[in-house]
C-alpha cells in the first residue's frame, strides 16, 4: 500500500533522521503536567555543546489571534504557528539539556532569567493537517559552574529552527539551576501567596488584545487606567498547566504583547522578543506593566512595588 500524498512527511533534513518525532519527552522534564503541553519529543547530544532536539509545533496551539501573515513563500492561505511556540520551545529546551543532559538533579529547580526569539515570516512553515515536526539545533554556552556541584549553575542556551530543511527562526534563553535549598530560601513567605482580587478593575476585550477568547486575557485596567498583569483564567492549559508560585514568564510576555496592543501595536503579529528577568514576580502585590513605542519595536518594563521586575522589547510583522 503506497502511502497518501496529503499524509506524506516533507523531505527531512539529513540530521532529522536520528530523531524520533513519535512522543514526548518525559513532562516533568520540562515541567509540564500535562503531555500535551510537552512540545519536545526527542534529543541527542553532539560534541562540543551542541545538540539535536525534536519538537512538535500542533496547529491547536493559540494564544493570540493573530496568525496569518504577508508571505512571498507561495504557501496558499499563509497560515503559521501561533509565535509564543518559539519562546515555549525554548523555555524546554532549556529545562531539558540541564536535566537530561548535564546533570541537574530531579529535585533542582531551573529558572528562566532570559528567553528572546527571531521568526523569519517568509520561511515560517503552513500549518498543516497536523502537527509540524521542527528540528531544534541547539549549542550551550556561557556555563558557569562553582566548586562542589558537579552540574552548571548557569548556561545560555541558542537554537536555530527549521522545519523540512529549511531554516526559519532562531531562539535564545538563560538558564539558572537552582537546589530546593536556594529556591526555597529565594522564594521565602512569597511561595505561599495567592493572586490578588481585580473584581473593581476592568479588563479589556479579547478583540482589543488579539486573542482568541476572555479567557486568555492576560490584563486589567485599575481606576486610573493603569495597566495590571492579572490572568483572566489562572487555570488557562497554556499558561497554567501547574501550580505557580510566582507570576510565570510566559504569562509576562503574553502580558507584554497585549500591552503593545493596547498601545498601538495591534494589528500585527509578533515575530520577535527578548524579555530579562530581574527577579521573581510575585502574587500577592500588583504587577504594573508598561509598553511604549521604540526603536525597531516597541519596549515594555514590568513593576512591583516599585521595582522592575522584567523587561524587554517586541517586534510585529506586518498583517495580510
Amino acid at each position: 500500500m503506497t502511502e497518501s500524498p496529503s499524509l506524506a512527511r516533507p523531505e527531512a533534513d539529513p540530521e532529522e533522521l536520528t530523531l524520533s518525532w513519535d512522543s514526548c519527552v518525559s513532562r516533568t522534564l520540562v515541567h509540564r503536567n500535562a503531555v500535551a503541553e510537552v512540545l519536545l519529543t526527542d534529543a541527542r547530544a553532539l560534541p562540543d555543546g551542541r545538540f539535536l532536539l525534536a519538537a512538535q509545533w500542533p496547529r491547536s496551539y493559540a494564544t493570540s489571534a493573530t496568525s496569518d501573515i504577508t508571505s512571498d513563500a507561495g504557501s496558499g492561505s499563509g497560515e503559521r504557528h501561533d509565535p509564543m511556540l518559539a519562546a515555549e520551545t525554548i523555555r524546554q529546551v532549556g529545562l531539558y539539556i540541564c536535566q537530561r543532559f548535564l546533570g541537574a538533579p530531579s529535585t533542582s529547580r531551573p529558572v528562566i532569567r532570559s528567553v528572546g526569539f527571531q521568526l523569519d515570516n517568509s520561511a515560517e512553515p503552513v500549518v498543516g493537517y497536523g502537527a509540524t515536526d521542527v528540528l531544534c539545533r541547539a549549542e550551550v554556552h556561557d556555563v558557569r559552574h562553582v566548586d562542589g556541584v558537579p552540574w552548571p549553575v548557569a548556561l545560555n542556551v541558542r537554537i536555530q529552527f527549521s522545519a523540512a530543511g529549511r531554516e526559519f527562526g532562531s531562539a535564545f534563553g538563560r538558564v539558572r539551576v537552582l537546589s530546593e535549598e536556594e529556591y526555597e530560601t529565594f522564594r521565602g513567605p512569597n511561595a505561599v501567596a495567592g493572586p490578588v482580587s481585580d473584581n473593581v478593575h476592568r479588563r479589556p476585550s479579547p478583540t482589543e488584545v488579539s486573542v482568541p477568547s476572555p479567557g486568555d486575557v492576560m490584563l486589567v485596567r485599575d481606576p486610573s487606567g493603569t495597566l495590571l498583569v492579572a490572568p483572566a483564567d489562572l487555570r488557562h492549559p497554556r499558561f497554567f498547566d501547574h501550580p505557580s508560585d510566582h507570576v510565570p514568564g510566559m504569562v509576562l510576555l503574553e502580558a507584554a504583547r497585549q500591552a503593545a496592543c493596547l498601545a498601538g501595536a495591534s494589528p500585527g503579529r509578533l515575530n520577535g522578543c527578548h524579555m530579562q528577568a530581574l527577579r521573581f514576580t510575585e502574587w500577592n502585590a500588583p504587577v504594573h506593566v508598561e509598553c511604549a513605542p521604540a526603536e525597531g519595536g516597541w519596549a515594555f518594563q514590568i513593576t512591583q512595588g516599585g521595582d522592575t521586575t522584567a523587561s524587554g522589547t517586541l517586534s510585529f510583522a506586518a498583517m495580510g
